[in-house]
């Protein structure tokens, strides 16, 4: 099996994952890794989606966990967060976890729709007017110019199995608005893993979705895949789900290592 790379792994620090960093750097060498990213769920300076993230209190112990992992290494490793969009956020995701904490990326996770001052995980709580909602949401976080690339851009479809032409305007405007911003797409190993949900063709993964990327692909996209392991033993195999399920479909992706500008711009070890 060919060397990969995978840009979207987790810890134990939110709350739903397993694992240090080195423990997912020391299966990655096992399974073959060109470069590995760390991109847990980052800290926000109130409790606002406290239950799925690290503290901020925890930051210092993920930088040195990371910067740990790193002298283990064998291959390039670099760290971020995944981090959700809304515009109370913009200066803590640039000014503090980039300029001032010194992520080298952030990934745009999309999960949650803001209503009446609550926010809602969107595949648990569809509907109408929440789908409206979202998908501006989700179009202003990529205009934004924040992040490296969005992660599971079709997680909202496991809330709405039947694709209606509401549905496929969605897609088409979380697509054409990371095409215009150049913002890589990837698809996710993990919804792989996933219940299936009964779709239009019958049983589908609740995430991703065939539709969806055919539209993105259609759309000229940069399309790249990753694992979002949240145990160190899916690292790398759920990123070759995700290349498996590419390829079915008949959808080009390319190594997130060759075209996510921090990895190309960065002095670490050339990647093999």
């Amino acid at each position: 099996m060919m060397n990969i790379s995978s840009f979207h792994t987790h810890t134990w620090l939110c709350k739903h994952a397993s694992g240090k960093p080195e423990d997912y750097v020391a299966q990655a060498a096992l399974d073959g890794c060109s470069a590995l990213g760390i991109s847990d769920h980052c800290p926000y300076p109130d409790p606002t989606w406290s239950g799925s993230r690290m503290e901020l209190s925890q930051l210092p112990e993920y930088l040195n966990l990371v910067t740990a992992a790193q002298e283990k290494a064998s291959f390039p490793l670099f760290w971020g967060f995944e981090c959700e969009w809304h515009p109370a956020y913009e200066s803590w995701y640039r000014d503090f976890l980039r300029a001032e904490m010194g992520a080298e990326y952030l990934v745009y996770g999309s999960h949650w729709v803001e209503e009446n001052g609550e926010f809602w995980y969107i595949p648990e709580y569809p509907g109408a007017q929440r789908l409206i909602r979202y998908t501006e949401m989700t179009v202003r976080g990529i205009q934004s110019g924040l992040y490296d690339f969005i992660a599971h851009p079709d997680i909202f479809l496991a809330g709405y199995p039947k694709l209606t032409d509401t549905i496929r305007s969605a897609c088409r405007d979380i697509i054409y608005a990371a095409v215009d911003a150049n913002l890589p797409m990837e698809i996710n190993g993990l919804g792989l893993t996933r219940t299936p949900l009964i779709g239009d063709s019958g049983p589908r993964a609740p995430y991703p979705v065939r539709e969806f990327w055919e539209m993105a692909a259609d759309a000229g996209a940069t399309i790249i895949c990753n694992s979002d392991a949240h145990r160190p033993e899916d690292v790398l195999t759920l990123a070759h789900g995700a290349r498996a399920f590419a390829k079915e479909i008949g959808v080009s992706v390319q190594d997130p290592a060759e075209v996510l500008p921090f990895v190309r711009a960065s002095d670490k070890t050339e990647i093999s």
